[in-house]
């Protein structure tokens, strides 16, 4: 392990969240993301593999840290068509963030630095 480093990796089915559609389940929705981030997915086609790959993020995240956090703290957006990731309220760290999709998978990756 590089000093001040470490990832964190995650996958997921999209079909749990297919099996879900927003306009039933939207309570769920909202305790996992932002309004912005329920924003970006809707925007897409197949809103669906949008929401999974940002909660691979997530998940991704909390494996970094090795710290519990609540999925709204972490906050996550796009700038260049890349993601960039942040968690509200705590500025000890730095993430470099990569999605991706296939069919039915979406896996989220994260490295994060510890600066402080």
């Amino acid at each position: 392990m590089i000093e001040n480093m470490s990832v964190g990796i995650d996958i997921i089915d999209v079909n749990r969240f297919r099996d879900m559609p927003f306009e039933i389940k939207s309570s769920f929705y909202k305790k996992i993301f932002h309004e912005n981030e329920i924003n970006y997915c809707l925007k897409f086609k197949d809103p669906y593999t949008h929401f999974a790959g940002k909660f691979a993020i997530k998940e991704s995240v909390i494996k970094s840290i090795n710290t519990k956090e609540n999925f709204l703290k972490i906050i996550t957006d796009h700038q260049d068509k890349k993601p960039v990731v942040s968690i509200d309220g705590k500025n000890d760290y730095i993430f470099s963030a990569s999605i991706t999709h296939e069919k039915d998978y979406a896996i989220g990756i994260v490295i994060a630095k510890k600066i402080r």
